[in-house]
């Protein structure tokens, strides 16, 4: 921040906007984005709302209203006999996300002999390499990805609750050596190993990205149906603070004393629900934050941007994730 005259410089601080508040804060590694899934599936898998209406047209869901993936995956684990635990289920759901790309790629025009090697791939590999091997994600609009932008940034930690790898790999794009971690939110999951066994510390060189609801790597930890998001919710809330917290410290620590920069949620999902009361907000600290959201009608908007201010500090930036991330890469350099 530009240094400020003791003499009562007042035409200086009414000029500072939050916007100029992140932008500060980015470079000192005070922020730490909170990356959907939705941005990964716009990324990847023809955008988050056809991907959830191919999955509602395979189980042949059947009633009227317009649900969102937690929702149609329990009704799916619930109706369908074949499905016969948690694990199923979500195998299932990455068998079905894998024949979807697959259709992409052929229909792009990726070269038979490809397509032959991932086919015959097709069970022994997790999604993220599975979608790597088609050459997925192709970044091709280059410095405009909200995903390349924000590998760009001098950070420590990103969160998702995206259940793939794509930004690790943009973070590997932009030279650093990003590590995977996972939140372990069930006991299933206690024997999966950690990156904080070592004496790792994330930094802007190596930073961590933590899969909240789960990585493709490790079907169990997806944090898939509403049952899953309940159990998540009563997993991070009842264990904060003690030995047994799901959440690392370190991690706890970042979204404490950092700004955040919500990416692709939507008020209503339960996606946003159980990250929002809780992690974001019993977080101690309410530094000024900010969530991206595409401008609905303006009812919708006032109650969005007033909601948001009033139960945790948030700032609300009406437009596209791509316009703002690229508009705070232009601040920072």
């Amino acid at each position: 921040m530009p240094r400020i005259k003791i003499s009562g410089d007042v035409e200086r601080k009414e000029a500072v906007t939050w916007q100029q508040t992140i932008v500060d804060r980015i470079r000192a590694g005070k922020v730490v984005p909170v990356i959907s899934h939705s941005v990964d599936h716009n990324l990847v898998l023809d955008g988050h709302t056809s991907l959830v209406a191919a999955y509602a047209d395979y189980i042949q869901y059947p009633l009227p209203d317009k649900p969102d993936l937690p929702q149609i995956t329990q009704f799916k684990g619930i109706t369908d006999e074949s499905i016969t635990d948690a694990w199923a289920l979500k195998m299932d759901y990455i068998n079905f996300i894998k024949n979807r790309l697959f259709d992409l790629a052929e229909a792009a025009g990726a070269s038979e002999e490809t397509l032959a090697e991932i086919e015959e791939a097709f069970d022994d590999v997790t999604f993220s390499n599975f979608s790597g091997r088609l050459g997925y994600p192709r970044f091709d609009d280059g410095p405009a990805n909200p995903l390349l932008n924000l590998a760009e940034f001098p950070l420590p930690i990103y969160l998702t609750t995206s259940y793939h790898d794509f930004i690790e790999v943009a973070l590997k794009r932009a030279g650093k050596e990003p590590r995977t971690e996972i939140c372990r939110w069930h006991k299933g999951l206690e024997s999966v190993p950690s990156v904080f066994e070592s004496d790792y510390q994330p930094s802007k060189e190596a930073p961590l990205v933590y899969h909240l609801h789960g990585f493709d790597a490790y079907p169990e930890s997806l944090v898939l149906t509403e049952n899953d998001y309940l159990e998540f919710l009563v997993a991070i809330s009842q264990e904060m603070g003690r030995g047994t917290d799901p959440i690392p410290r370190r991690v706890r620590q970042a979204m404490a004393d950092s700004s955040l920069i919500l990416l692709g949620y939507k008020l209503p999902s339960w996606e946003f629900k159980v990250l929002f009361w809780g992690l974001i907000k019993p977080r101690p600290l309410q530094h000024t934050s900010v969530s991206i959201q595409l401008a609905p009608n303006e009812a919708e908007r006032q109650y969005l941007q007033e909601y948001l201010r009033r139960e945790a500090k948030f700032e609300v930036y009406w437009g596209e994730i791509e316009q703002f991330i690229a508009e705070l890469r232009q601040a920072l350099e």
